[in-house]
């Protein structure tokens, strides 16, 4: 498809994305490396609202440049978490016996509470319930790690990339030739139901009558040559095209919204990044009914790593969580808000960080207000500076307020955030220390 007039700000990208590697040529890209993030170029300075809030430190070692999957050096676990505005540490941290993404999951979805952790062990997903040894003081040492939960050996297990999904009854794995897998939460097995590119996320969403929906990336020849695409699987039929013709997809996500899915995927580029959304339902026939697509927003060049999240409160719009360039001098969050349904080219609500970040980690909470967000940010604009994981709300009007900095280390690889009907929050991040996850309260 070709991308609707966006005015001369589009141009305006373009012609600066050009300039700096020469090129305007479309391209997926490779994989995304999961491993150590690593600064973008400076950019102006703008201090976050919790840039003076106190944070533990998590001494990460040297920065893990491998894949994935590849061994981290040893490292010092984190200090227990000063309390911040709002984001005072109920348990945790506790250290997992496994390292890499972790899907963070309540079995009883109407309480929501005593979250557990899903890793992604090849494609199989394994439970593991953090057992946390009570409420922690503050200065006190970091919890040990579950008894069940590792190896016996005493170092977390590396899980794998990309965390698995949850929908309904029903839990999606990717194992590492890129086979997607659809296996009952209790356990048993699950036919292979999607082709996805080895490495990259999945997302998953249960829909009305007991049905889910499942959207990975999966590369495909066309005339200009492999192209990296986005596809939909509504329970376990045929893949579906969710990327229209003509338009990669380096990142996708769904959200449950209003009685389907809303679907967000970024065609990260050489010249600029689109971000396209589109909502998903079902017809009578109870056959997968896709929305018309909008490119709801055109940032600046990006690359394959480049990632995002959808947050979604209990009611109003839903907003597509960009970390992005903003503009030659500045980087930061971009908060695109998505109305009844996706229109072009909306306007962007930004939070600057103090410098770029690649690739930048972010998650989101759906289905509750107020829509928390925790993202990791530099500390500072010097290169080289040391990393924040920033816990935030997003207002009405989807302006972000910093609430504290969880933990401070030298580099994030992921992170995930729940909440639960108690008023807590659940936050989970893998460093090359290792995954821990943490209980704080949720803030006013």
């Amino acid at each position: 498809m070709s991308y609707p007039p966006l005015g001369a700000r589009v141009l305006v990208l373009a012609a600066l994305a050009a300039c700096r590697d020469g090129s305007g040529t479309p391209g997926a890209g490779p994989a995304p490396d999961a491993g150590a993030a690593t600064p973008a170029p400076s950019v102006a300075p703008t201090a976050s609202a919790a840039s003076a809030l106190s944070a533990p430190s998590l001494d990460a070692g040297v920065a893990d440049a491998a894949a994935p999957d590849a061994a981290a050096p040893d490292a010092a676990a984190p200090d227990s978490a000063a309390p911040g505005a709002g984001c005072t540490l109920r348990r945790g941290p506790l250290s997992l016996s496994l390292r890499g993404p972790a899907l963070l999951w309540s079995p009883d979805e109407a309480e929501r509470a005593d979250f557990r952790v899903i890793f992604n062990r090849d494609g199989v997903a394994q439970h593991v319930a953090p057992s946390f040894g009570g409420l922690t003081a503050p200065g006190s040492p970091p919890a040990e790690a579950a008894p069940d939960a590792g190896d016996g050996s005493g170092d977390p297990a590396r899980a794998s990339w990309p965390a698995c999904a949850v929908a309904s009854r029903f839990v999606y794995c990717m194992d590492h030739g890129g086979t997607i897998r659809r296996t009952p939460l209790g356990g048993g097995e699950g036919p292979p139901i999607g082709a996805g590119r080895r490495g990259t996320g999945i997302s998953a969403v249960a829909l009305p009558g007991g049905h889910t929906l499942l959207a990975f990336l999966s590369d495909r020849k066309t005339s200009e040559g492999a192209v990296t695409q986005a596809f939909a699987v509504l329970d376990d039929g045929a893949a579906v095209p969710l990327s229209e013709e003509g338009s990669g997809a380096t990142f996708v996500a769904l959200s449950p919204w209003k009685g389907g899915a809303l679907a967000m995927y970024i065609d990260a580029r050489s010249a600029l990044t689109p971000v396209h959304a589109r909502t998903l339902g079902l017809t009578a026939e109870g056959k997968l009914e896709l929305g018309p697509d909008a490119v709801v927003f055109v940032g600046d060049a990006g690359e394959s790593r480049m990632g995002g999240a959808l947050a979604i409160g209990a009611a109003g719009p839903a907003y597509v969580l960009l970390p992005a360039a903003k503009d030659i001098s500045a980087f930061g969050m971009a908060a695109i808000r998505v109305d009844e349904a996706p229109r072009d080219d909306m306007p962007a609500v930004w939070s600057l960080y103090p410098n770029g970040l690649s690739p930048a980690p972010i998650a989101a909470t759906q289905g509750v207000s107020p829509i928390h967000v925790a993202r990791v940010r530099p500390v500072s604009r010097e290169p080289g500076a040391r990393h924040a994981l920033e816990l935030g709300q997003l207002d009405g009007e989807g302006r972000f307020h910093a609430r504290c900095v969880a933990v401070e280390g030298k580099s994030f690889k992921h992170v995930a955030i729940e909440a639960d009907r108690g008023g807590t929050l659940w936050i989970a991040y893998t460093t090359a220390a290792g995954t821990f996850i943490e209980q704080r309260a949720a803030g006013p």
